[in-house]
């Protein structure tokens, strides 16, 4: 499979369309996979955490998310065929899973979260399983074990982890040889836009690959250091290691 180097992290250049497929053939063949989506302010905590490096690169596939992911493979000389993202996958994921009849799992975000994105998706997809839900702010030092029994006894074949990078990596990666389902994928803040406590941007916005601009409109408390700060700094990073390759 081809793929795009940066940072040593190596993100699989592939349309989302194939990455659709990887999943239903790991479901298929019982076959545990863990899937990743890697955007400028991941690559950013990479730049600076080998330990967050080494859990990534433990994954059976990385997807590269955005318009900073997009300039980063330029910047390589190898650039990305596809904008790799879980909120545009979850929707083709769910048809896939109501074709297949594969079920979800929803773990992650605030409480109440879980809940209202499990009726909104039931409400579009009449025939989608999810097999369970729980939210992510549990002790995850003590009460983890519990929640990986909870999730086998759901026997759902794909579990959403949003608790937010590094944090989803890291749990998926320590917890996965315990797990049961055969797909394993960390979806950031995936929960708050189809729980409908989050919009999202304009279709225009995405096809121009300025989603974060909304993004940063709707929380420029919380989000102006990733974009404003963190953007810059992703591109002066990865020219910089670049020069060195």
């Amino acid at each position: 499979m081809k793929s795009i180097n940066i940072f040593d992290v190596r993100i699989a250049n592939i349309t989302i369309k194939k990455s659709l497929e990887l999943i239903e053939e790991a479901i298929t063949k019982n076959e545990q996979r863990k899937l990743y989506f890697v955007n400028a302010d991941c690559l950013n905590k990479v730049y600076k955490d080998p330990d967050y490096k080494k859990v990534l690169n433990a994954a059976d596939y990385i997807f590269g998310d955005g318009i900073g992911v997009k300039i980063g493979s330029k910047i390589t000389k190898n650039p990305i065929i596809d904008n790799v993202n879980g909120t545009d996958m979850l929707p083709l994921l769910c048809e896939q899973c109501e074709k297949y009849n594969s079920s979800i799992f929803l773990l992650g975000a605030k409480p109440g979260v879980p809940e209202d994105m499990k009726k909104n998706l039931e409400d579009q997809y009449k025939n989608l399983k999810i097999a369970g839900f729980h939210h992510g702010f549990f002790d995850k030092e003590n009460e983890s074990n519990n929640i990986v029994d909870l999730i086998n006894k759901s026997k759902t074949d794909i579990l959403l982890v949003a608790f937010g990078a590094p944090f989803q990596e890291t749990w998926i990666h320590n917890y996965a040889s315990r797990l049961n389902c055969s797909v394993l994928i960390g979806v950031g803040g995936l929960f708050d836009f189809f729980s409908g406590n989050m919009p999202r941007a304009p279709k225009w916005m995405r096809a121009l690959g300025i989603e974060w601009v909304y993004r940063l409109m709707q929380e420029p408390g919380r989000m102006w250091k990733r974009y404003i700060l963190g953007n810059p700094l992703f591109i002066y990073r990865i020219i910089k290691w670049n020069s060195k390759k």
